[in-house]
């Protein structure tokens, strides 16, 4: 069959020039890229204004695809998660963060469509998605989804992916506070509170025995979590004074404490005993299972291993202690609810690593390690008397 002539350029400045595959064309830093076909020159012109300054940064377009101008739901998604990515590499987002952000978008692909224009969302479409995640999930959960669906579109207008901002509606919101407080006490008369009393943990320490019976003392002495426990290293405890002094890593906040006789003790015992790391970087760490990996860890993409949290509700079974929704992070939440009665709020958030943003934390330079031993020994009497 004879190839169709070519097309001569519309104009003598016309930049692109026609390829033999039928579209308008130009090489940029080495590179053939190709911008619409021969019949219409002026959206291949249009689309190569769009992209050349990005070509020749050596930036990929933000639409790759340029047979069409519509922007579908899974290119705002893929965009975002991309973004996040590089910060999550760059160590300014931690993996869990971009992983909720993953299971975010994967469940408005779920429910919307990968192919759906964005343009074609209403708010009545918004309603219905907020209306399909209250029937699963509770009012914590459903705020903290429709946030990050929220961040997800803002984000898409403030780099320009989408040209107006999305309208959700008036009813796509996190729930009120009266909401999230009444599902507390509807849960608490049912199954009662989730901190601990001092006869179960007393009861959960003497059954308890190496590594864990080390994480449940942190989680009481000072509200330690499973990632807590999964990142301690040896050069993190003062094993002759008992202080940790180290930011917390979810927040970057600064964390102090003091760690009781028998918590150092158990976590010495846990070091003489732990098994040869299978990675080399973990040399230091406080605490290894017998597979020879860190107690709780996250790969690189956010997917989390926590030995910590299922060998501690399986101890609990064991004992008939479990209650539902009482975990191993509940040893924060007693903590910090027998701490409170110190009567020193401030050396126990210290101790627990919680964020301040009042005007007093910032003045703030720093606070006596007498007030950390009081909240310290206070818990501790309340535990072992």
């Amino acid at each position: 069959m004879k190839k169709p002539n070519k097309p001569r350029k519309p104009y003598p400045e016309f930049p692109l020039f026609p390829h033999s595959n039928g579209q308008w064309a130009k090489k940029i830093k080495g590179k053939l890229h190709y911008f619409g076909k021969w019949d219409d020159p002026d959206a291949a012109i249009k689309r190569f204004k769009e992209q050349v300054d990005d070509l020749h940064a050596g930036r990929k377009p933000y639409r790759p695809d340029t047979t069409t101008p519509v922007i579908i739901l899974a290119d705002v998604v893929n965009v975002f998660l991309n973004a996040k990515a590089d910060q999550r590499d760059a160590g300014e987002i931690t993996a869990r963060h971009w992983q909720d952000y993953y299971e975010t978008s994967a469940h408005i692909i779920k429910f919307f469509g990968r192919a759906t224009p964005v343009r074609h969302l209403k708010p009545s479409d918004f309603t219905q998605l907020r209306a399909s995640f209250a029937e699963r999930w509770g009012p914590t959960k459903l705020g903290n989804e429709i946030q990050r669906i929220r961040t997800i579109f803002r984000w898409a207008y403030e780099t320009d992916l989408l040209k107006t901002p999305m309208k959700f509606g008036p009813d796509f919101k996190r729930p009120a506070k009266a909401v999230s407080r009444r599902a507390q006490l509807d849960r608490q008369a049912i199954h009662g509170t989730l901190d601990f009393n001092a006869a179960e943990l007393t009861s959960l320490l003497a059954e308890a025995s190496g590594w864990l019976k080390a994480c449940i003392l942190l989680g009481i002495n000072a509200g330690f979590g499973a990632a807590d426990c999964g990142r301690l290293r040896k050069q993190n405890v003062d094993f002759v004074n008992g202080w940790y002094d180290l930011p917390r890593r979810k927040t970057a906040v600064p964390r102090r404490f003091y760690m009781w006789p028998e918590t150092r003790e158990a976590i010495a015992a846990a070091i003489k005993v732990r098994p040869t790391p299978t990675n080399p970087d973990n040399k230091d760490l406080c605490f290894l299972t017998e597979q020879r990996r860190p107690v709780w860890w996250e790969s690189a993409k956010g997917a989390k291993t926590d030995s910590v949290g299922k060998a501690f509700t399986k101890l609990c079974v064991k004992l008939d202690i479990k209650k539902p929704g009482r975990s191993y992070y509940s040893l924060r939440r007693t903590y910090e609810t027998v701490a409170g009665n110190s009567m020193d709020q401030i050396a126990v958030n210290f101790a627990m690593g919680h964020s301040d943003s009042s005007m007093a934390a910032i003045y703030r330079q720093g606070i006596d390690d007498s007030r950390l031993v009081n909240v310290a020994m206070h818990v501790h009497k309340w535990l072992f008397s």
